[in-house]
């Protein structure tokens, strides 16, 4: 499979899920409607819907608001599992539907993930980030070991 048609098919594979969940989300606040669940609902809603609209690459107008640097981290992949962890913790809590699209939902990132793997290209194109892309909070030293930059209060760790 190509690098264009992975990217499409995960694309409209995460497009039909966060429909699918804003269904399973909508169903359960209307099924239950108590203030908790309107309250859970609203947020996971609104959370799923800001995911739909990264997914789908559009509209542009609302892209260009979460482009900004507030919410740019939803366009990567820490930002984008984190907020499919969120929905997805709170989908665990909605019966049976709630269940299956809980699971579909990180199933569909961990493929997402493990196709990453395989075909890099794929995965920058899906999760901007340029060629040469690495771990901001990680520094590396010349013997390959990795530093996170943070002081353990010995003088050895400011060496290198």
């Amino acid at each position: 499979m190509g690098t264009k048609s992975l990217v499409r098919s995960f694309r409209a594979s995460s497009v039909a899920v966060y429909l699918l969940n804003l269904v399973v989300i909508f169903n359960w606040t209307l099924y239950n409607p108590i203030y908790l669940h309107a309250l859970i609902g609203t947020m996971t809603s609104l959370v799923t819907f800001a995911m739909l609209l990264v997914a789908m690459n559009g509209p542009k107008f609302l892209l260009q608001f979460l482009d900004s640097s507030r919410f740019a981290f939803l366009f990567t992949f820490r930002g984008r599992w984190f907020m499919d962890l969120y929905v997805s913790l709170f989908l665990y809590a909605m019966e049976i539907w709630g269940i299956l699209m809980a699971t579909a939902t990180l199933g569909l990132m961990f493929g997402i993930r493990f196709a990453g793997v395989r075909h890099p290209e794929a995965f920058r194109i899906l999760f901007r980030q340029n060629a040469d892309f690495d771990d901001e909070g990680t520094i590396y030293t010349d013997a390959g070991d990795t530093y996170d930059g943070t002081y353990d209060g010995t003088l050895e760790s400011g060496r290198r």
